[in-house]
């Protein structure tokens, strides 16, 4: 197995679960996932530090989200539908605290999803500055504001 084929392996499952976040359509999912395998190759030979490698694909990923949320609604696209994704495993009751929770996360503005999403997928608070190119105390101010959004959301999820 190449090297490609392991970072792939490696970060598949976070991709795909920023990817959800930003797009319910299951095809589209698909499609965003592929856009970002092709970025992260194209840009990998730009990476200097490999200790950079989970915060660098997460920062493509959600580059390439955030492009597609805003050419959809320049195009005015079909709107998303309401369907989930379908949880990996777990009973009804935490599929369906699951989903709320991934259609709380969808509803925060841009700035708090991006750091809501990464947050999700266990990144610390520096990686996910390293991420979105911001400093720490930023990702902190906009982490509470999203638990506290999220919080009025769901209540106690």
């Amino acid at each position: 197995m190449g090297k490609f084929e392991e970072i792939v392996e490696g970060h598949a499952a976070m991709v795909r679960r920023i990817a959800t976040v930003y797009e319910r359509h299951p095809d589209r999912v698909d499609d965003l996932v592929q856009d970002v395998w092709v970025a992260v190759y194209q840009a990998l030979p730009r990476l200097k530090d490999q200790g950079t490698l989970k915060s660098y694909i997460a920062r493509i990923t959600q580059n390439i989200c955030v492009t597609h949320v805003r050419r959809a609604i320049v195009r005015q696209a079909e709107p998303l539908s309401d369907r989930y994704p379908d949880p990996s495993t777990g009973s009804d009751e935490a599929a369906g605290r699951l989903a709320r929770l991934v259609e709380a996360v969808r509803e925060l503005p841009e700035n708090l999803k991006a750091v809501a999403s990464l947050y999700l997928e266990d990144m610390a608070v520096k990686d996910i500055a390293i991420a979105l190119g911001i400093s720490e105390s930023n990702v902190s101010v906009r982490l509470h504001r999203a638990k506290s959004a999220i919080r009025l959301k769901l209540g106690d999820l």
